[in-house]
């Protein structure tokens, strides 16, 4: 799965790999972040109507479409790539909903109860990873205020992730990036999956490094480059 996920690099080199177009609200109110949890502000790429790339708002945990989404106030934070052309909860946004989630790293924990030991996924040199998503639309009866709400696809964890987690999220290389945002002709889910089912794989062993952190990132209260600093030195026992 993916629980936490980080997004630290700059702003230019993000544009740059995804090949989209930097909104003002990008730049003004873009800052790295070191540990994004379920409920975060996010940033995500999605498909324009005329097939270009926008960087947009999104928040992480896509409600189900069934009832008021007051019921269900943190959503869907993951979603199961073999069932999400299937599943009555993600088949519509699937069909419309496509987009990337921008990030650089996650995290995975090893270990139970106080001796939980985080650790960082990430690719050499800190470069973007995309994880593919799908988003809804969620309209504020209230306020009128829509909200996209958007969740990470997970697929079978590779060698590099299969000693913490089961599950990871689906990485999307920059030549995959286009064939799952593309806006797609009609809404036969079926043709769809079998179009993009491929691309919902692990990614290669040798991607990722990984590397134990700062118990740090075990509290959603702290979000800064001390999350990912080396753990502390265990407490050395007193003599006296």
């Amino acid at each position: 799965m993916c629980g936490r996920f980080t997004l630290t690099t700059k702003y230019d080199d993000i544009s740059s790999y995804v090949q989209a177009s930097l909104l003002p609200t990008f730049r003004e109110q873009y800052r790295p972040k070191h540990n994004i949890a379920p409920t975060s502000e996010h940033w995500i790429v999605h498909c324009e109507p005329d097939g270009a790339r926008a960087i947009v708002p999104g928040r992480w945990g896509m409600p189900s479409p069934f009832g008021p989404a007051s019921r269900d106030p943190v959503g869907h934070i993951n979603a199961r790539s073999e069932t999400v052309a299937a599943k009555p909860s993600f088949r519509e946004a699937f069909c419309t909903g496509r987009c990337s989630i921008l990030a650089d790293g996650f995290y995975e924990w090893s270990g139970n109860g106080r001796h939980r030991k985080p650790h960082w996924f990430h690719r050499a040199g800190r470069k973007p990873l995309v994880f593919a998503g799908i988003y809804r639309d969620e309209l504020a009866a209230d306020t009128g205020v829509v909200t996209r709400r958007f969740t990470i696809l997970t697929c079978e964890a590779n060698q590099t992730l299969a000693p913490f987690h089961q599950r990871m999220p689906v990485i999307l290389g920059r030549d995959t990036l286009g064939d799952w945002l593309r806006p797609a002709a009609g809404r036969d889910r079926h043709a769809l999956w079998s179009q993009l089912g491929g691309l919902l794989r692990p990614a290669a062993d040798e991607l990722l490094q990984v590397r134990e952190v700062s118990t740090r990132v075990n509290s959603t209260r702290f979000d800064d480059p001390a999350c990912l600093e080396p753990p502390a030195p265990p407490a050395q026992p007193s003599l006296f």
